[in-house]
């Protein structure tokens, strides 16, 4: 840290009858070590730091402040970093008159440097993945490269600092921030919702053209990742600096070369009439980041298509990606486009096959509809198409014989048909469905009227 707040050791002197107090400030030295461990989740971070105190025998003071810094008081923990003997942190007190203080009681055996662990959590520190995929010129297959953007609004600057990044959900009770009484109540109230909104955009614009400029000059960090129970935990090899209101971005991974499948979908019942875009990926372990299996954290990906020997690039779209865990197939939704066209097409409609009841009332009867579906491709590459057609009915059977469309009953009201369509083509495909109705005990009519 370059300006860690102001912490002091006191050292009381017992002096000869009378009994008095004499009181020396000394600076503490600078700080051996940092750590810190931010979550994606929460505007919060854990930072422990390592300090070598220089203890005289006796009783020492150890004063912390944290004015002007977004400080959890209730987590601030101090213990030695290593077993020494002799060394008895006795209490810590929070003073009335200054809000934003804590002082330890620490009594010694001996003279000693002794390195000491200060752990505490606090707001304004967070991070975010972002991604840019290029696909290669037949959509076959996409280089990933993923980026780290951590965001320092703490109201500290940590110098050559050790970073971890949680992904994961936390549950918090409060925010770290309301539990933060560091800051005086004047920046809270004056804080304005207009400037915060201003920097997340700024945030966002500056992460879109990052991801859309190779960073030639930036080495990917090495990562290396743990996990326990629903978390994982990336730790960046390279040590960072994180300097107060600035944001730093790390390089996650890099042109990592992954197959990927691009579905045209036509699902009326969700989508309307239009074609929606799809890449289908899955985080395979055997395609992870230099072979290493490795979850991917959520976040906005970008991407582009290689038109021309890596100099010239399509805009395709962009989504957002929850986390995706090692295994997982995703789809990445690019929305609605033109160059794919499906029209639907009822050819033939009637009923048939009544049943009746002693009365003359229609117990059960078929329902039979035949549908045309008209294919048509003006890109330039063959694409992938599925068709999902849903019933009002669960007791359907469907007909269709075109050998270059396949169909797969998705649940007891879907079927799905999959077809590849070569490029600047047109074709269509029919199919029957016979539905069995049943009355559901209303009058349909009566044979003898």
């Amino acid at each position: 840290m370059n300006k860690l707040f102001p912490i002091f050791i006191c050292l009381w002197t017992i002096l000869s009858a009378p009994v008095q107090a004499k009181i020396d400030l000394v600076t503490l030295p600078s700080t051996d070590s940092i750590e810190l461990t931010l979550y994606k989740s929460q505007s919060m971070a854990l930072v422990q730091e390592i300090r070598s105190l220089n203890l005289i025998k006796g009783i020492n003071d150890l004063q912390f402040s944290w004015l002007n810094t977004r400080i959890d008081p209730s987590s601030i923990d101090m213990i030695p970093a290593n077993h020494t003997k002799g060394i008895n942190i006795k209490n810590i007190r929070f003073p009335s008159q200054m809000a934003h203080m804590a002082i330890w009681k620490i009594s010694s055996t001996k003279a000693i440097s002794v390195p000491m662990r200060l752990r505490y959590m606090t707001s304004g520190l967070d991070w975010r993945a972002y991604y840019s995929a290029i696909l290669s010129t037949d959509e076959k297959t996409m280089a990933l490269r993923g980026y780290v953007r951590v965001n320092n609004h703490s109201g500290e600057s940590f110098d050559n600092a050790k970073i971890y990044l949680v992904m994961g959900s936390v549950n918090m009770l409060d925010p770290i921030e309301t539990q933060s009484y560091g800051i005086p109540e004047k920046m809270h109230r004056n804080r304005k919702k207009s400037a915060r909104t201003k920097q997340r955009k700024t945030f966002n614009l500056t992460a879109q053209m990052d991801a859309a400029i190779p960073l030639k000059a930036q080495v990917p960090n090495e990562i290396r990742m743990a996990t326990a129970s629903e978390y994982a935990v990336f730790e960046i090899d390279r040590r960072e600096s994180l300097k107060n209101k600035w944001d730093r971005q790390l390089v996650l991974f890099e042109n990592q070369p992954i197959p990927v499948t691009n579905v045209y979908r036509f699902n009326p019942k969700k989508y309307g009439k239009k074609v929606v875009r799809l890449v289908k990926f899955k985080n395979d372990s055997k395609q992870s980041h230099k072979n290493k299996a490795l979850p991917i954290p959520g976040g906005t990906i970008r991407i582009y298509r290689n038109i021309y020997k890596n100099q010239h690039f399509s805009y395709e779209g962009q989504a957002h990606l929850d986390d995706i865990p090692i295994g997982k197939t995703v789809e990445v939704f690019l929305g609605e486009q033109d160059q794919i066209t499906v029209e639907k097409k009822r050819m033939k409609n009637r009923t048939d096959h009544y049943q009746f009841g002693t009365e003359g009332n229609i117990l059960s009867w078929e329902e039979f509809f035949q549908d045309r579906i008209e294919l048509n491709n003006t890109r330039a590459v063959s694409v992938k198409i599925e068709i999902i057609c849903s019933f009002d009915a669960t007791n359907w059977k469907i007909d269709q014989n075109d050998d270059w469309v396949s169909h797969e009953r998705m649940d007891q009201h879907s079927v799905k048909f999959c077809a590849v369509l070569d490029k600047h083509s047109r074709k269509g495909f029919s199919y029957d469905v016979h539905i069995q109705r049943r009355n559901s005990g209303r009058m349909f009519g009566n044979r003898s009227r």
